[in-house]
């Protein structure tokens, strides 16, 4: 008997290969004109929330929008109405500028459209995954055996670290009964700790007060004894330590944790070790700055974040644990619509048991190409290149009369710096500066925004025991000392106009 037929499709959105050609064409030719046109564009421009919504914000066209009103529109939308973090001047977080090969490639795999969490569903794709994992591991000395997966970035690879962390550690089966079921269980950090771990104890359940923040010493590193100090109260209590946290260059200075003496201490109470390495572990993995580094070989977990500094196209994360298996440990599930006869088919593994997502994207692809594109001296030789850079930086400030800096050199980077009018440092130096501090803060604060609204640079801050300071951080392949030069002088030039406008404030 013969059946219906489904009627005929009322509109098609399946573009022919001609079709797909000449829409990739337009947007490969805008971005060959961006990274012609980038070193000559300002990293970023003053708008206001009005004016890029109403550039930006269309309706919904019911019938399909002109070929060339769309392509006029990704032009607008590149150049009137983005922000360059690519930009040789960008230097305000730690995200890099995206390498052309990445770039390229993460079209071909948002086309391919692979889906991770099962290995049938992207073969090719989960054993490059799996791979890149291992060869983090490796380079960063932790034994075979090792791996881990992809994340967003560093925050969901603190999470994941953390529940490892958190199952393997409270002594009672958290995932069926909950943390209500046994003591409180605490993590410790720095002070100078990223508040990633807050938001993961938050999601785990144990509450942002589980998270002990532990002071530093004058170099801004974990103090020893006030960790010991903690752990041990924590004990007194009957609270249950669970994991520490250590840094592998804090995003407010780039300072390293002693992470083989915090070792020793997690060693000493059985205590899981993480590491965040999210903006310093690839550091960890460059030889000529791997001694920085001692003691990351002995951690449970690290953070990792190729979208930082291997430069690679946003998003991209990654968690790496000494065991790999406790990753189904803590996110294996029950799930009979994916069952499959390992055995008979001979298929690798799967990860959604391996990880909080269940669908997950090829994102290894555009950090493996790279990879493969430029080989890993180069990557080894721009690393230490950034952190070369980070030192000129610091040296030029300390020759000029009207910028301070931190005490010692940056480890890494990130190089702070203070714009001081000249006669207050005049004064700091006869140590008659103790009221002016609140203003050198306000004063760098505001300038700030305005070297950013300038365009040349975009720098950042961090607050130092209560003091505003400029950032700079270095994880571009386009930055040079010419862009280190410009940010002295520019913040020198809009400092003085500052000053001269803000002093009568002081009465």
């Amino acid at each position: 008997m013969s059946r219906p037929r489904p009627p005929e499709p009322t509109c098609d959105l399946n573009w022919d290969p001609d079709r797909a050609r000449e829409f990739g064409t337009d947007v490969l030719e805008l971005w060959e004109e961006f990274l012609r046109r980038l070193p000559e564009l300002s990293v970023s421009r003053v708008w206001t929330t009005d004016e890029v919504r109403d550039a930006v914000v269309i309706p919904v066209p019911d019938d399909p929008m002109p070929q060339e009103d769309l392509r006029r529109y990704l032009h607008d939308l590149v150049f009137e109405y983005a922000m360059y973090p690519g930009h040789s001047g960008f230097m305000a977080y730690i995200m890099g500028p995206s390498t052309v090969p990445g770039a390229a490639v993460d079209l071909l795999a948002a086309g391919i459209n692979q889906n991770l969490g099962g290995w049938r569903l992207g073969p090719g794709a989960m054993e490059i995954e799996l791979h890149l994992m291992q060869w983090f591991a490796q380079r960063l000395g932790l034994p075979e055996g090792s791996g881990g997966i992809f994340t967003s970035g560093g925050a969901m690879a603190a999470y994941v670290a953390l529940k490892v962390a958190r199952d393997a550690m409270a002594g009672w089966d958290v995932r069926t009964d909950g943390v209500s079921a046994g003591p409180q269980l605490t993590i410790y950090a720095s002070s100078e700790a990223h508040g990633v771990n807050d938001r993961a104890a938050d999601m785990l359940g144990l509450g942002r007060a589980a998270v002990r923040v532990i002071p530093v010493d004058d170099d801004l590193r974990m103090r020893l004894d006030a960790l010991r100090a903690a752990i041990a109260a924590d004990i007194q209590k009957d609270h249950r330590p669970v994991a520490v946290v250590a840094s592998a260059g804090t995003v407010g200075t780039g300072t390293v944790d002693p992470l083989d003496a915090i070792a020793d201490v997690c060693e000493e109470y059985g205590i899981w070790y993480h590491i965040d390495g999210a903006y310093g572990g690839v550091a960890a993995m460059v030889d000529k700055l791997r001694p920085k580094f001692r003691g990351i070989e002995r951690a449970d977990s690290i953070a990792v974040d190729p979208h930082k500094w291997l430069y690679t196209p946003q998003s991209g994360g990654g968690v790496i644990l000494r065991d790999f298996e406790g990753l189904s440990h803590s996110f294996s599930v029950d799930a009979s619509y994916v069952h499959e006869d390992k055995e008979l088919t001979g298929r690798g593994i799967d990860l959604f048991p391996r990880g909080p997502q269940w669908s997950r994207s090829f994102q290894g692809l555009k950090l493996w190409v790279s990879l493969l594109a430029h080989g890993w001296d180069a990557y080894q030789r721009r690393i230490a290149h950034d952190c070369a850079l980070a030192r000129y930086l610091y040296d030029m400030a300390t020759e000029r009369p009207d910028f301070e800096t931190l005490p010692d050199p940056p480890e890494l980077s990130i190089t702070c710096v203070r714009y001081v009018p000249p006669d207050l440092a005049a004064g700091a130096a006869a140590g008659a500066r103790g009221e002016f501090e609140e203003y050198v803060d306000r004063l760098n604060e505001r300038l700030m925004a305005e070297i950013q609204m300038h365009g040349r640079v975009f720098p950042s801050n961090t607050v130092i025991d209560g003091r505003f300071w400029l950032r700079a951080c270095i994880v571009n392949f386009r930055t040079e000392a010419e862009d280190m030069d410009a940010l002295l002088d520019v913040a020198a030039d809009l400092g003085a106009e500052l000053d001269g406008e803000m002093r009568p404030e002081l009465g």
